[in-house]
């Protein structure tokens, strides 16, 4: 009998100490050419009573109607927020073939588009991140891409950096 116990209490011992870790990595991806999930054993963290809810929009969209979806809703929840030019309540994290759509060159052909999240940007709605990682595989230069735009090392990244200082992902 006391064999089975030191068995059980070592067993729980065990899991509990596993337990400790903060962070358990599942190697199945979260999409078939996504980064693997991963699962917290933290707490999520809430915004404190008057802290303004932040968003961020972690985009890949391959069609322009998607795009305008998308600002239908951002403008949609403009409506709710409160602008801020030195801290928007929205981040826009763009690191598909969307980001084509906001090139100088295809400008005549998007302007509805880039105007509209230029002019979201510019009221202190949305921050525009684009991603210097994608803009080197669609071969074009940051130099091509409206000033409005800011520019991160990798989307992905970008958006978990986002999602630890509290920005809730959409």
């Amino acid at each position: 009998m006391t064999n089975a116990l030191l068995v059980f209490f070592t067993f729980v011992s065990f899991v509990f100490s596993s337990l400790a870790c903060t962070d358990i990595q599942i190697m199945k991806p979260a999409k078939a050419d996504g980064p693997p999930a991963r699962i917290s054993l933290n707490p999520v963290q809430k915004n404190n009573p008057g802290d303004k809810p932040q968003y961020v929009f972690d985009v890949v969209i391959h069609e322009p109607e998607e795009m305008d979806k998308l600002l239908t809703r951002i403008e949609q929840l403009s409506n709710t927020i409160t602008p801020d030019k030195n801290d928007p309540s929205l981040a826009l994290v763009l690191h598909g073939p969307e980001i084509a759509f906001f090139t100088k060159s295809n400008y005549p052909q998007y302007m509805k588009l880039v105007d509209r999240a230029a002019e979201l940007d510019k009221k202190g709605i949305i921050d525009v991140k684009v991603c210097d990682t994608m803009i080197q595989a669609l071969e074009l230069e940051r130099s091509d891409l409206p000033d409005f735009v800011e520019h991160v090392p990798f989307g992905p990244a970008e958006v978990e950096r986002l999602v630890k200082q509290g920005f809730i992902k959409m």
